[in-house]
Parts: structure tokens; C-alpha cells; sequence
């Protein structure tokens, strides 16, 4: 529990933390403060919302420490008397620890001048991407220095917004680098985020990112690393008390259940599909995560060969996830249920074109939209999460689905499904409805079951 104590002529908040190498208890100074008036704010004499705002800040600074505010006012009005009158608050908090900085950072930057050394020439080139980044954005912070006060960027004159920032990456900063992955520039994407981890302690994010970038370059003990890295960080920064509804809500639990979501998958894809599937029980029983938990579950049950689970798992959730139905139709044509397989797969396919004609090896041209990614990259996940099942036991399921995409009826299905696609696209803006009718009408499930049967009236497959 923190608690004042006297630092000369400063009264410092502390709080005692146990060393997890020593075990030893370290005294960590939570917060200093230098003046009468200072005290006087945060005991909230002349203002109540000011007192109010300090005590936020504080806590958000420091989100795993409970404070007992009324024994921290009386230590603070016990000692107020050893304060002097005033201070000169923007030499201390708001010029030292930049200006300290900025000079550690020029000092580097001078010294290693590749002209006089190649040792320095090497060590620009090793951090040229984070030097590059650093150029861009002190020109961003440059361009925007000035700005008219306003309630949102003031400050008060003892700089408290300014020096209990929360310790995270701003979302600005965030968002900049994230679209580095966004755009398939893994290189810069992975350098940035690791000096992002190195700026920020404890940033769980960065740890996910270079998961995801591991995980899509196929380098899966890399990724399963990174992902339990996410994982354990996440789990530091929780609420004290959190209820499980409200996990998804609260924006500090959401890095711990990516970090799930994700182990999951890697371990699938590696094929630890027995691991994958108690961390499963993990997102259903701890983050209540029910949709997640059920969709990994239909892939590693189908990738094991318990094609009834498997089935079971993706039929519960087809209806919010269409892609589901591609796994129970494999899952039910290894039951030896034809017509029901044959259903449910031209339903995913009429959902997910490309994704179908991708799981079944048949060429596709390069998504033009957005709507057309998604449906890509459906493919492309689908098709690495079932490798094991779709190498062996599923050759044969694949080439029934393949005959069948191919046949006449239903190799135009897909095609006309392509082209309202496109056309829903045209006639969005102008609020025409007729190609989203026909697109919703052809991707519900009834649609499909009458597609299947005439299909088999027909042929034989």
C-alpha cells in the first residue's frame, strides 16, 4: 500500500515492490511532490475536481497499485510543512527528463559519424528503419507545435497531465506502425514494433504484432513465442477486480485474449492440436469466448479425424460465421453424409467464393476490394489451418467438392455470385437494392440445400 514520506524539502508518495530475483522489498517513488500549493491541490482545499483529477491520473499511471486516499491526505497534511511555498515546476517536469534525453540521443547521433568509423557506419545501417521513422516523426511534432489552448490540452501549473501520462504508446503512434502490417511491410512493420516494445515496458501489443508477422511468414515457434509473450504481459495489466463479461469491453484485457486467440491458431497450425484445443477451455471458461473457442475447436477436431465433433463445433456457429460451413461440409462428407456435405459446403462457397475455390486448389484472380480480401484471406487461413486434414485424409473430400464446383450448376452459382458481389458494390451508393437481395438470397443456407439436391437429381458425383 503507498505511503508518504519526507525527502529533504519534497514529500514523495511511495510504494514498496518485491523484487521477483531478490524477493528483497524496493522502496519505488510513485509520485514527488514540492510545494505547499501543490499539496494543497491535490488535498483538494480550493478545488474538489482538481484533488479528483490527480487521484485518476495517479491510479492510471499506476493501474496494479490500490491507493487508500484518505490515509495518503492525512500523511500529506500531517507533512505539508516541510514544503516550500512555490517551485519552479517546468524545469523539473517538464524540461529535464525531455531535454535529458534529447541530449543522450544527439550525443549517439553525433558521435557515430560513419565517415571517421565503419563501426558507426554499420551501426547506422543496423537502425536505419527506426532512424528513417524517428526523421518523420520529429517532423510530424514539428509541424504541429503550434496549437491554440483548448479544455483538451491544457495543462495545470504543476504539469500533472504532462508527467502522469499512462505508461503506453500513444494511439496515434500505434495506428502509424500498425499500418506498416496492414500494408504487408513485414521488414519495417517487425523493426518498429520491437522499438516500440524497448520504449514502452510491459507493451503487450507489440508482442501480438510480431506474433501475426511470424505467423503469416509460416515461422511458427517464432510466432507461439511471441504470442505467449503477449499472453503474459496482457495479464499484467488487469483490473483488480474484472468480471469475465466484461473482458471484451474493458480495453486492457483485450491484448491477453488476442494473445489466446492467436497461441491457439499457431498451435494448430504447428500441429499441437491437443494444446490448442485446452486453450479452447481457457477462452470459453476464462474469457467466456464461446464463438472463438468453438471455431478452433471444429478445426483441430477435423484435423484429428473426429469428424462428429468436428461437425458439431462448426454447425453451432455457422450462422455467425459462414466459413464455418466449408469445415462441417468436410466434416460431414467423412460421416458419409453426401447430400448434407454437399449442402453445406456450396452454402460456404456461395459465402466465400474464393476462399472455396482456394481450399479446393483452383485458381483465383486477385481480390479488387476490400469485400474480395476478406473473402482471400479467408481462404488463405482455412487452407493453413487444415493442412495436416487437407494433405491426407481430406484428398478425397477435396476431390468430390472440386466436381462438384466444377460441375455446370455449381461452378455458375459461384460466378454469379462473383458478379453480384461486383454489382452490390456499383449499386451501394445509389441505394439500389437488387443485387443485395439476390447476394442475401443466395447465401442462406435454404438456398443451398436446393441446390444441393437438384445437383444430385442430376448428376451422380
Amino acid at each position: 500500500m503507498p505511503y508518504v514520506r519526507k525527502r529533504g524539502k519534497q514529500l514523495v508518495i511511495v510504494h514498496g515492490k518485491r523484487d521477483p530475483e531478490t524477493k528483497k522489498v524496493e522502496q519505488r517513488i510513485l509520485f514527488t511532490i514540492y510545494s505547499k500549493a501543490e499539496a494543497q491541490q491535490i488535498l483538494g482545499r480550493s478545488n474538489e475536481n482538481l484533488a479528483f483529477q490527480f487521484q485518476q491520473l495517479l491510479g492510471n499511471q499506476y493501474p496494479e497499485v490500490r491507493f487508500n486516499w484518505r490515509k495518503l491526505n492525512d500523511a500529506i497534511q500531517s507533512n505539508i510543512h516541510v514544503l516550500p511555498d512555490l517551485y519552479q515546476y517546468k524545469e523539473t517536469r517538464l524540461l529535464s527528463r525531455f531535454r535529458g534525453d534529447l541530449c543522450a540521443f544527439a550525443r549517439q547521433l553525433m558521435l557515430a559519424d560513419p565517415q571517421d568509423f565503419m563501426a558507426a557506419s554499420h551501426l547506422i545501417e543496423e537502425h536505419a528503419v527506426e532512424l528513417e521513422y524517428l526523421v518523420q516523426l520529429i517532423q510530424w511534432r514539428l509541424d504541429l507545435r503550434k496549437q491554440d489552448p483548448n479544455e483538451w490540452n491544457v495543462d495545470n501549473p504543476f504539469y500533472w497531465r504532462f508527467t502522469l501520462q499512462e505508461p503506453r504508446v500513444p494511439p496515434d503512434i500505434e495506428e502509424e506502425v500498425a499500418g506498416f502490417y496492414e500494408k504487408g511491410d513485414y521488414s519495417r512493420a517487425k523493426v518498429l514494433f520491437r522499438l516500440l516494445i524497448d520504449c514502452f515496458e510491459d507493451y503487450a501489443e507489440g508482442y501480438n504484432y510480431l506474433g501475426l508477422i511470424a505467423l503469416d511468414q509460416e515461422r511458427l515457434e517464432e510466432a507461439i513465442g511471441h504470442f505467449r509473450k503477449t499472453i503474459e504481459t496482457g495479464r499484467k495489466h488487469f483490473p483488480k477486480k474484472i468480471s469475465r463479461k466484461r473482458y471484451w469491453s474493458d480495453l486492457s484485457t483485450r491484448p491477453y485474449m488476442r494473445g489466446l486467440r492467436n497461441l491457439t491458431i499457431a498451435l494448430i497450425r504447428s500441429g499441437r492440436y491437443e494444446d490448442a484445443l485446452r486453450l479452447c477451455d481457457r477462452l470459453e471458461k476464462e474469457c467466456m469466448d464461446e464463438i472463438s473457442a468453438t471455431a478452433f475447436r471444429a478445426t483441430a477436431y477435423l484435423n484429428l479425424g473426429h469428424y462428429q465433433q468436428a461437425a458439431d463445433s462448426a454447425v453451432k456457429i455457422i450462422k455467425l460465421d459462414p466459413s464455418e460451413s466449408l469445415i462441417a461440409g468436410f466434416a460431414v462428407y467423412e460421416l458419409g453424409r453426401t447430400e448434407d456435405a454437399l449442402a453445406l459446403f456450396i452454402h460456404g462457397a456461395l459465402n466465400y467464393p474464393r476462399a472455396a475455390r482456394m481450399i479446393l486448389g483452383i485458381r483465383t484472380d486477385p481480390p479488387q476490394s476490400s469485400h474480395e480480401a476478406r473473402d482471400h484471406n479467408a481462404g488463405i487461413d482455412i487452407c493453413r489451418d487444415l493442412n495436416a486434414y487437407l494433405r491426407k485424409e481430406g484428398r478425397r473430400a477435396r476431390r468430390f467438392f472440386k466436381g462438384a464446383v466444377k460441375n455446370g450448376r455449381v461452378g455458375a452459382l459461384l460466378n454469379e455470385m462473383d458478379l453480384v458481389i461486383r454489382r452490390w458494390r456499383e449499386q451501394h451508393p445509389t441505394g439500389e437494392r437488387e443485387a443485395f437481395d439476390r447476394m442475401n438470397l443466395m447465401q442462406k443456407q435454404e438456398f443451398a440445400r436446393q441446390e444441393a439436391q437438384e445437383l444430385l437429381r442430376e448428376v451422380d458425383l
